[in-house]
């Protein structure tokens, strides 16, 4: 059995991060305990060699992370409780030496870099100023995620607000910006296998963007995520590949689906290959370790739903397991089995 812990939207009054046993043959998922009375844990990351949890307190003004220690046995204890210097902290990203954890704070677009490994202590913290086209959503800066390279020697940061991707080197001395089209809405990213490819998910104009990484970044696709004739409302969310970089997947609010792509490796372009339809508000999803499964967090259903995938074409089967879960958002699975 796999272990999945799921992050949700609730208050601190009840269990915001869940434990389930993973069936990898059956994509199946039993519940086994709740722990850690957080106020709106929606994000997480796992340190998988020190198996400490780091979660997220998303409260609208004085954001927290809390660092948890995750036992064999699933049994947690906090070690610390971190200031995150803004409002909403949406996502974390943790450095591949396990060193780094980059804090982004939506309500007032603050990126945060704590040192982890041993005391923590803060390494950089900036806010950033202006506006773009959307009058409601682009008011002001909103970070909305960040991701490592592989080596850790730089990383990406989503700004939502500004419409932006600001690549900054991991010891925070120099940054590219990256503008992507006005109103777009850059929420998550992706690089290819290669990281000569930036993939951007826009939550306002639902696309993903395809950018090629030179010294200065050059867009070569924009691919919408909707069906051709789709007129309801959508914002995009999620963002990954899958183990083998051939197909991305990419999350859809409002058409409630994961649109799936695949990409060429050779040009790091994208085609269009289906949908696989979810319930209400798929958040976050990921990969079950065997990448047999995707597992969706299904936000407005209060429910998360897992889907067996052709390895072949990267489409899904009808759901195979459900389970109700309240406001679920964030999915990790942890290495312990």
């Amino acid at each position: 059995m796999e272990t999945l812990v799921i992050g949700s939207r609730v208050s601190a009054d009840v269990d915001g991060l869940n434990c389930f046993l993973f069936d990898e043959r059956m994509g199946i998922m039993t519940y086994h305990s709740g722990s850690m009375k957080i106020e709106q844990p929606t994000f997480q990351c796992f340190d998988d060699e020190r198996h400490i949890l780091y979660s997220v307190s998303e409260t609208e003004t004085d954001g927290h992370v809390y660092a948890i220690q995750v036992y064999p046995d699933h049994s947690c204890k906090l070690l610390y409780i971190l200031p995150t210097g803004g409002g909403s902290p949406c996502h974390l990203s943790l450095s591949p030496d396990h060193t780094m954890l980059v804090i982004s704070n939506y309500a007032d677009g603050v990126l945060t870099v704590y040192s982890v490994w041993e005391n923590p202590s803060l390494l950089f913290q900036k806010s950033f100023l202006g506006k773009s086209i959307h009058p409601t959503r682009q008011e002001r800066s909103h970070i909305h995620s960040s991701r490592f390279t592989k080596d850790g020697s730089s990383f990406f940061v989503a700004d939502l607000g500004l419409d932006s991707v600001l690549w900054y080197n991991s010891d925070l001395s120099e940054k590219t910006i990256i503008k992507t089209p006005p109103g777009s809405g850059p929420r998550h990213l992706e690089l290819s296998k290669d990281e000569t490819f930036l993939y951007v998910a826009t939550e306002l104009s639902s696309e993903v963007l395809v950018y090629k990484l030179f010294s200065e970044p050059i867009l070569i696709q924009r691919i919408s995520t909707l069906e051709a004739g789709f007129k309801g409302e959508n914002t995009v969310a999620d963002l990954h590949f899958d183990s083998e970089y051939r197909f991305l997947y990419c999350s859809n609010r409002g058409h409630d689906s994961i649109a799936i792509f695949r990409c060429d490796k050779r040009n790091g372009t994208l085609d269009f290959q289906g949908h696989c339809m979810t319930e209400k508000e798929p958040r976050n999803f990921t990969f079950s370790p065997s990448g047999a499964h995707l597992v969706v967090a299904n936000g407005s259903s209060n429910s998360v739903t897992s889907y067996p995938i052709d390895r072949r074409t990267g489409l899904c089967g009808p759901s195979n397991h459900r389970i109700a879960i309240e406001q679920p958002v964030c999915l990790n699975f942890l290495g312990y089995q």
